[in-house]
């Protein structure tokens, strides 16, 4: 429990010092999930971003998903692409469980977004 504990917060650190091109990557594969998983998931990361603690979303990223949840947005490709990032530095372990019981496409995305933070 502890060693699982202590990956996850590697994985949340790993998101959080992600270098711009990495981020990109991350996008790019955010891209590629279906509306409707879309549309299915976004709300439960939304909640995951608001459970934030010590200012992790206190940030242009955090401003930014403000936004799109103000103006309705989230559903939308960008919103999702900026959700999933925020609600993984806040917490990385709920965000894979969450992709890994959902849709075909989110658990490919869980998949590869855990090769992309391992390298």
């Amino acid at each position: 429990m502890v060693y699982k504990k202590m990956s996850v917060l590697k994985l949340e650190e790993k998101v959080i010092n992600l270098p711009d091109e990495k981020i990109k990557e991350m996008y790019s594969l955010a891209s590629k999930i279906n509306i409707d998983t879309i549309e299915e998931l976004s709300p439960a990361l939304l909640r995951i971003c608001l459970n934030a603690e010590g200012g992790v979303l206190k940030d242009e990223l955090g401003r930014v998903i403000f936004h799109l949840q103000k103006t309705e947005r989230l559903n939308t490709r960008i919103g999702f692409e900026k959700t999933l990032h925020g609600a993984l530095k806040v917490n990385a372990e709920e965000v894979f469980k969450l992709l890994e019981d959902s849709e075909p496409d989110a658990k490919d995305l869980a998949k590869e977004l855990k090769e992309l933070l391992n390298e």
